[in-house]
């Protein structure tokens, strides 16, 4: 089956015809929800005693898959050669587009039909755009549009021309329409267009000026003057074929029908083993409801968080989003498009740069999901919620290890509350670096403990690579790698002191070069070997700094991590009353009084969270084994950076990673007696 799957994969990457869904790279909303079912679908019965597939069935995506690009080469694209300008000039260079990457203009758009955020002027959440918002209304832009139009009709054609701003259309290089002045009171101003029969170039050219909310349309009207869509094929972005022109629409037909050959074979090969795999929950539900529920986790989770994630995004798709000049969220949408057209140096095309001043690895998840999903920010916010889910089965998977299956279910529930509360309301739906950080982190804390129960290497080097992986993310991870080295070296010491020391060495090593892409990046560009960024040191002394005049603490400042530790200790020393207050007012607000650093209020489900999760490492004799000293670690280290740093910025999403973790003892000391009382066995 894992062979039928990759190959079904391969068939939604794969180009297809062009002007319809699942056309290739990118995937868009509807692609990546396949992908995420098809592999979402194997991972959960992929262990079913299920017949392998038929080979036949193999043959036949593989059949498909080859006829799909077939119709990519043959198909001629539909729609219009645009060039985009961020000036109101159209002046050169004209803006690039991920989705449309090597075409040699900004991109192709399959109608003129624009209102406002339709235009699709992404660029302006690239860098040289770090001011104001909404920006696709407040700056200027220009657009070429150039299309070559065969009607199928061999009879003349009226267009309507619709602006709000300045347009004109040319008919084989000759004006036919201008809209030259703005319309009062907002409204639009349209131009009929008579054309003669036979085959055309069109250009339009647009001006939207600053302080407007662009409208352009050009559209054919039918016989009784209403506006209609342009037909398949009818205006092509270069001189195409008449023979492709005409096979067009067959191909598309016959394009919509590989897709149900594609989906028919899948759910052939995929079949069995799905009905063995709901056999056996039906079977455990009337046995074990514990064993049922585990089955079901992975695709309750995935499925429902993936779906909230769509819908959360939807009012995204086929839309532009500027985000907010000045915010985090902006700065990770700046490096992630950056990557995708100018390279992994994230340098915006410099040869020379400065290191990382904005935490790298989500600016390269961004790039990565752009390039799968589309330029809409819909794509990234889906793949929040992607991220969360997944980490919300790790965590679940560390609960069964530490607390066992099933009070690992509740420590589900809760978490899953948790994250409905206040995580997804305000932090999933926006380009934040936790929403990729609990990812790596998960996992990491997940296979150090499966080293600890169970030492292989594998676990031990997984775990070390996702916590360096975690903190490229963020790089308060750095403060988790220290204690965990030591929890290994002691875990270990008992079976062999040699072995205990090469373990927690390895670890240590393997951590670092996880880490190393980001100080290669930084030494390539730079000339400076910073490890990740240069944008945290600083702000440690701005978040600490004592009332009055602090000109002598940042004199004493060099900029490297010593000397911020040096600083802040001579903070301490100086002004101890005062900065333990502030220490204080930081960790309450962790745990849950997030009335204490602003004007929120308290949050209730945070702090019964915390103060369960502290009873639990009294009570719980699994909370306090080496096997959960990972975990433990984690949260300890988290709310260290969280003292040194400013928790409030942006709300309290900062503390929100470690929410992942404490419900695992949280739910374990509230319904452990309650399960005991019931009868249920643990």
């Amino acid at each position: 089956m894992r062979l039928l799957v990759f190959l079904a994969g391969l068939y939604l990457i794969a180009p297809g015809h062009p002007d319809l869904p699942l056309s290739g790279l990118p995937l868009g909303q509807v692609g990546t929800l396949v992908l995420v079912a098809l592999i979402g679908t194997w991972l959960w019965c992929r262990h079913a005693a299920a017949a392998a597939p038929r080979r036949s069935l193999t043959t036949a995506i593989v059949i498909v898959l080859v006829l799909k690009i077939a119709i990519a080469a043959m198909a001629p694209v539909s729609g219009w050669r645009a060039n985009y300008y961020a000036n109101d000039q159209w002046q050169p260079p004209a803006k690039r587009s991920i989705d449309f990457r090597g075409l040699g203009a900004t991109r192709v758009d399959r109608r003129l039909s624009f209102n406002d955020t339709e235009f699709p002027v992404h660029f302006f959440n690239e860098h040289g755009f770090n001011f104001g918002l909404r920006r696709e209304a407040t700056e200027a832009f220009t657009v070429e549009w150039t299309g070559e139009l065969m009607p199928a009709a061999a009879t003349a054609l009226k267009l309507r021309l619709e602006a709000r701003g300045h347009a004109r259309v040319l008919v084989d290089g000759q004006e036919v329409a201008v809209v030259d002045e703005m319309a009062r009171a907002g409204g639009v101003t349209d131009r009929s267009i008579d054309l003669a029969a036979g085959s055309h170039t069109v250009t339009v050219r647009y001006q939207k000026p600053k302080e407007t909310e662009g409208i352009l349309r050009l559209r054919p009207l039918t016989a009784d003057g209403a506006p209609r869509d342009w037909d398949l094929a009818e205006v092509t972005p270069s001189v195409t074929a008449r023979w492709q022109r005409a096979a067009s629409v067959p191909l598309a037909w016959l394009a919509w029908l590989l897709h149900l050959a594609a989906l028919a074979t899948v759910a052939m090969a995929m079949g069995p083993a799905v009905r063995e795999a709901l056999r056996s929950v039906a079977a455990n539900l009337r046995v074990s409801p514990a064993a049922a529920a585990h089955q079901l986790a992975g695709p309750v989770v995935v499925a429902g968080l993936a779906l909230q994630g769509a819908w959360k995004a939807r009012g995204l798709v086929g839309q532009v989003w500027t985000l907010t000049g000045g915010d985090d969220w902006l700065g990770y949408e700046m490096n992630g498009r950056d990557i995708a057209l100018n390279g992994l140096l994230n340098n915006n095309g410099d040869p020379t740069g400065l290191p990382f001043f904005e935490y790298p690895g989500y600016g390269y998840f961004l790039a990565l999901v752009h390039v799968v999903t589309g330029e809409s920010i819909a794509g990234a916010i889906l793949a929040n919620f992607l991220c969360l889910a997944a980490a919300t089965l790790l965590v679940y998977a560390l609960a069964r290890l530490l607390v066992g299956p099933v009070l690992a279910l509740a420590a589900l529930a809760w978490v899953l509350i948790i994250e409905q509360l206040d995580f997804v309301r305000y932090y999933t739906v926006t380009l934040l670096s936790e929403n990729l950080f609990v990812l790596p982190v998960s996992a990491s804390v997940l296979l150090i403990t499966r080293y600890l129960r169970t030492p292989d290497w594998r676990y031990l080097a997984g775990g070390a690579v996702a916590g360096g992986l975690a903190a490229v993310v963020r790089p308060t991870m750095m403060a988790f790698m220290p204690p965990v080295a030591l929890i290994i070296l002691v875990a270990r010491w008992r079976a062999s002191a040699v072995s205990a020391l090469m373990a927690s060495l390895m670890f240590a090593a393997l951590w670092m070069v996880a880490v190393s892409p980001a100080t290669i990046r930084n030494y390539l560009v730079s000339g400076s070997p910073v490890l990740i960024t240069t944008g945290q040191a600083k702000t440690f002394i701005d978040y600490n700094r004592p009332s009055g005049d602090a000109k002598k603490y940042y004199a004493a400042f060099d900029g490297s991590m010593s000397s911020t530790a040096k600083v802040l200790l001579w903070i301490l020393y100086d002004h101890p009353g005062e900065t333990l207050r502030g220490i204080g007012t930081k960790v309450g607000f962790s745990m849950g009084m997030v009335h204490w650093m602003g004007n929120g209020t308290p949050h209730p489900e945070l702090l019964v969270t915390s103060i369960f999760y502290l009873l639990g490492i009294l009570l719980l004799p699994e909370a306090r084994t080496i096997t959960a000293a990972p975990l433990h670690a984690f949260i300890l280290t988290h709310l260290f950076s969280l003292t040194l740093s400013m928790p409030s910025n942006y709300g309290y999403r900062l503390p929100l990673p470690m929410y992942l973790f404490m419900p695992i003892f949280s739910g374990a000391v509230v319904s452990r007696p309650l399960l005991r009382w019931m009868g249920v066995r643990l």
